[in-house]
């Protein structure tokens, strides 16, 4: 038993915090177009540069991204840590870093609470997304293509701390015929949107606790209050699934919960035809098919189960 607690211990303060596991989830849906079957999309979020994430980690982490070979990166906030005073010289190493993030379809962004706490921070935010090819979707939503017409959407929201969401603004152009992502910052935002145009939610923020134990969480942020880490079922219609993120605050510690990548493979799903006698006339619907989680093996939504694999 003391060699066990001695091996997480070593682990959570001394490896744990460096290391970066890549999560696969699959989501099959009827919605997803053939055009973009087998799509990649990688979000990332929390990267809190300046106190535990440093040069070296940041490098490591990029190394991990462009090993996933996605087609499209997606970055859910918070560049910087909690009061860290930015400089030219950390500014440069991130803008470097995330140019060298690789995806041909594109890389967007949204701001976390750190990101706008000042005017400082604001603009130097910004300046690394200009300057590395990042797109901010700040209460908007965007199409995904691939060699083709047809696409799944993307809607982008303001974070629910300091930002100014713009719910309705950002679901103006889309489509319920389109299968729909949402990107925010805070998880808890999740139930402010519309249930009937949203399929999936991505998250960061909480950074799934940090670390976790039998009955409570090293790290619990406001609007990560009702949902801290994991996946959960929204009224039995779309997930959430919230990152563990990349970066650490308070202490430079993992535990049960690994920094983390997600890489979101896209599957088309064939409609389920149903056959009805030829007195009836077939005016059912067809049920939406479960989106589900593994990188070999697929699980149902409403029981999610994740795997974790190293890369």
């Amino acid at each position: 038993m003391l060699s066990i607690t001695a091996f997480l211990l070593i682990d959570s303060f001394f490896v744990a915090p460096d290391r970066f596991i890549t999560r696969h989830v699959t989501i099959d849906n009827e919605q997803i177009p053939e055009q973009l079957d087998n799509m990649n999309i990688l979000f990332f979020s929390d990267l809190k540069y300046g106190i535990y994430m440093n040069e070296e980690r940041l490098n490591k982490l990029v190394d991990t991204i462009n090993a996933s070979g996605a087609d499209v990166v997606l970055f859910g906030g918070d560049i910087y840590g909690d009061s860290v005073t930015v400089d030219d010289h950390s500014t440069s190493l991130i803008t470097k870093a995330f140019s060298n993030i690789q995806a041909k379809y594109g890389k967007f962004a949204v701001y976390g609470d750190i990101d706008g706490a000042s005017d400082v921070m604001k603009s130097t935010v910004n300046a690394i997304y200009d300057a590395s090819d990042f797109e901010v979707i700040q209460n908007t939503s965007f199409q995904i293509h691939k060699n083709g017409s047809q696409f799944i959407t993307v809607v982008g929201l303001d974070n629910g701390i300091d930002g100014t969401k713009d719910i309705d603004g950002a679901y103006s152009n889309v489509s319920k015929d389109s299968y729909v992502m949402t990107l925010c910052h805070t998880p808890d935002t999740v139930n402010e949107v519309p249930k009937d145009l949203t399929d999936y939610f991505l998250a960061g923020h909480s950074l799934g606790g940090q670390a976790n134990f039998i009955f409570t969480s090293f790290y619990e942020p406001a609007y990560a209050t009702q949902y801290l880490r994991g996946k959960h079922l929204i009224d039995n219609t779309f997930t959430l699934d919230i990152t563990n993120g990349t970066g650490t605050v308070n202490q430079d510690v993992r535990l049960f919960t690994p920094a983390e990548v997600v890489v979101y493979t896209l599957k088309m799903t064939q409609k389920k035809e149903e056959t009805l006698p030829s007195s009836k006339l077939d005016t059912t619907t067809p049920s939406p098919t479960e989106d589900t989680t593994s990188q070999e093996e697929t699980t149902p939504e409403e029981t999610p189960q994740e795997e974790n694999h190293e890369e």
